[in-house]
């Protein structure tokens, strides 16, 4: 008997259900409820499965991985099962906190009960004595910085501590080829927890921001309101469990509302995305320091802390794409395999579809006498989950997606490299500031190394098919393929959008960056060797290179050369006025319509409004593209108007339309300049705020 696993999981669930009973009984103490929640959500289940099954880690970091990854989806699977079999046995809302809470008990108390059975001594991973060093300190006081520094951008609007913030982050290439003594996951973990917690309370501290994530609240809500999950909804939203599932259930078991949970727990699971891919580079390049800035090439991109934090269920996928990755590297357990990749399925449609795609590749190793970790069984498997899932769930909404996106693709292959309909090529073509032009070019050379690393890895399995990791440059070069055809293949990236296709390709493409600098430089060792002393490579010079690129990399990546420079198209990020977030008054005045609007009703509003609305549930239009800014006449509905803070205060509109490619951009123009202005005085003045106002038809 484990006593050890015995008195850890009854503590947190006594302390749970104490908590959840002091509530029910009117007793409200302070943080315990959400405290044991999130524990008991997000280590429990994979602490004790980790026993059940013995498994060996070598570092508490991959523990912790390994725990919240098999905990969160015990949670999703839970709750799918609830959500099903429940209303057969007469449980009309399954989705609630008291048929919830009792599922998770008896699952807990079951795989509790095996553990003690097995009776089985775990192997840990080695024991270190603790010991912290000064740039342990250091990274600890990171996200405290990045706290404080989004807290006056968010309240006062001034922006000076996050780009102090940025800056700092920016020299923590050079701290890592600099020092050795101290804890580099943690240092990795502090850095994205970082970079996260700026975009996310810094763009609004109260309040949820960006496009995505207020369709996910609306139908996570959508799900706790009914206290069920109808899949038959014919929405794109409504097809994952990582927002229909995992997001209600965690509100219902912590008592923290939706949007906590949005900016609290989904955060801190996507942190760990760095610290598996750490270890999973660690191992294939043999190299601890090229792996450390192989992962910080991969934050350092824009889309990783900024896009992905309005992106819920992408960022539960995220994790087990990343666990992918560790799995072609080093090996795990079959059952936690699948476990993954199907949790991975149910998180996000389109990382679901790159991954599957992409493992097709891997049945082709079938005639190569190589170490397998992803036998050709879990592949279909895999496929099969896949097909199933997104038949049934969302009504079927984004398999007949996926079957219309192939049919065109295949109709358009004709118009390969066409501009005008390859958003890829159309941003790198694209003219723009100079920083912008800068920046891009920047990213460029990263591609350009990432492209000549790719030729390497080629090149060596070319000569040997038995290379050690075979599935991960297998599947490296599936992803790479990916983003080549982003550029040329019209509307391939469009329908993903740019960077966020990216940023998904930069898991499997991220060490890249690294093989290609030391391909490069053994190329330039070669050709000038008799000019270039004969140590030089084993000095590591291009990693010192790459290290100084990798600061100016995020300098320019991070927005803090374009707020310097007063770029003007500023980052969101760092600017309030011209992005995607709101303030309490707007807010209050977006809730305001949806308590007093007529049925059927709709509002015309900017696109930037757009998803504050959507997570309310209100039915919208925008104003229009350019300066042809109109309501349209519908005299069956009724008609709302809503000006924001922009137009309030400084009486200007928004301008969205989409330019060659289908890149959108967004412009600010005079509302004087617009037929909006003439069409107000068909409209009565309803309601109005500091930062709202509010208009009807007559």
């Amino acid at each position: 008997m484990d006593r050890k696993s015995l008195i850890i999981t009854i503590s947190i669930l006594l302390g749970l259900n104490s908590g959840i009973l002091a509530d029910y009984l009117g007793i409200r103490i302070p943080l315990v409820r959400q405290i044991f929640g999130f524990v008991a959500l997000m280590f429990l289940p994979g602490y004790l499965l980790l026993r059940i099954f013995n498994t060996k880690t070598e570092s508490i970091s991959e523990e912790i991985f390994l725990e919240v990854a098999l905990s969160i989806s015990v949670v999703m699977i839970m709750g799918i099962f609830a959500n099903f079999v429940y209303p057969l046995l007469g449980v009309e809302k399954p989705i609630t906190i008291l048929p919830i809470l009792l599922t998770f008990n008896v699952v807990t108390l079951g795989l509790l009960a095996v553990e003690q059975i097995r009776s089985v001594p775990v192997p840990q991973h080695t024991r270190r004595q603790i010991r912290i060093a000064k740039w342990d300190l250091f990274f600890a006081l990171l996200p405290a910085g990045s706290l404080l520094g989004a807290y006056f951008f968010s309240h006062y609007g001034d922006n000076k501590g996050l780009l102090l913030l940025y800056f700092v982050i920016a020299l923590t290439p050079l701290v890592f080829i600099k020092s050795k003594n101290f804890n580099r996951a943690f240092g990795i973990w502090s850095i994205a927890i970082s970079l996260m917690w700026s975009t996310v309370f810094g763009v609004s501290w109260n309040y949820i921001w960006g496009y995505d994530i207020n369709g996910e609240y609306y139908y996570s809500n959508l799900v706790l309101s009914k206290g069920v999950w109808e899949i038959s909804t014919f929405k794109a939203y409504n097809t994952v469990a990582s927002i229909n599932i995992l997001a209600p259930l965690s509100s219902l078991v912590t008592s923290m509302n939706l949007v906590s949970i949005f900016k609290v727990m989904y955060p801190f699971i996507f942190s760990l995305v760095p610290v598996v891919l750490l270890k999973a580079y660690e191992m294939l390049l043999q190299d601890k320091l090229r792996a450390e800035l192989s992962v910080l090439f991969f934050m350092f991109l824009f889309t990783f802390f900024t896009e992905m934090m309005a992106l819920a269920r992408q960022m539960i996928a995220e994790v087990y794409l990343a666990l992918l990755v560790y799995a072609t590297i080093r090996k795990i357990n079959s059952i936690f395999l699948s476990v993954f990749l199907v949790s991975l399925v149910i998180s996000h449609y389109g990382t679901a579809y790159l991954a599957i795609f992409a493992l097709v590749s891997l049945l082709l190793l079938g005639n190569i006498k190589t170490k397998r970790n992803i036998n050709n069984r879990i592949i279909i498997f895999t496929w099969v989950i896949t097909l199933f899932w997104y038949q049934h769930v969302g009504g079927g909404f984004q398999f007949q997606k996926l079957v219309d996106v192939g049919y065109q693709t295949l109709l358009m292959l004709k118009d390969l490299g066409d501009i005008q309909r390859s958003q890829g090529l159309a941003i790198i073509v694209s003219k723009t500031t100079l920083a912008r032009e800068v920046g891009k070019w920047i990213n460029i050379i990263a591609q350009g190394f990432i492209s000549v690393g790719i030729l390497a890895a080629a090149y060596t399995i070319a000569k040997d098919p038995r290379k050690k990791y075979i599935e991960f440059y297998v599947l490296s070069f599936v992803f790479f393929a990916y983003d080549v055809a982003g550029v040329i293949v019209p509307y391939f990236a469009n329908r993903l959008n740019t960077p966020r296709l990216y940023q998904i390709t930069l898991f499997f493409l991220s060490p890249y960056l690294i093989i290609g600098a030391n391909a490069l430089s053994r190329i330039f060792y070669n050709l000038y060797k008799n000019m270039v002393s004969s140590n030089t490579i084993s000095n590591n010079y291009e990693v010192k290179i790459l290290s100084v690129l990798l600061v100016i990399y995020f300098l320019f990546n991070s927005g803090v050369v374009l707020t310097i420079f007063h770029d003007p198209y500023p980052p969101m990020w760092l600017n309030r006025y011209q992005s995607p977030s709101w303030s309490t008054k707007e807010i209050i005045g977006a809730k305001w319509i949806k308590h007093y609007e007529i049925q059927n009703s709709i509002t015309y509003l900017g696109n930037f409004k757009f998803p504050l609305f959507s997570g309310l549930g209100i039915k919208t239009k925008w104003f229009g593209f350019k300066k042809s800014i109109v309501v349209q006449d519908f005299p069956e509905t009724q008609e709302y108007v809503y000006l924001g803070k922009e137009t309030t205060l400084h009486k200007e509109i928004e301008s969205f339309y989409f330019g060659a490619g289908g890149i959108p951009i967004h412009e600010f123009i005079s509302l004087y300049q617009t037929d909006l202005w003439k069409q107000l005085y068909n409209f009565n003045k309803i309601y109005a705020n500091p930062h709202v106002s509010i208009y009807c038809q007559r």
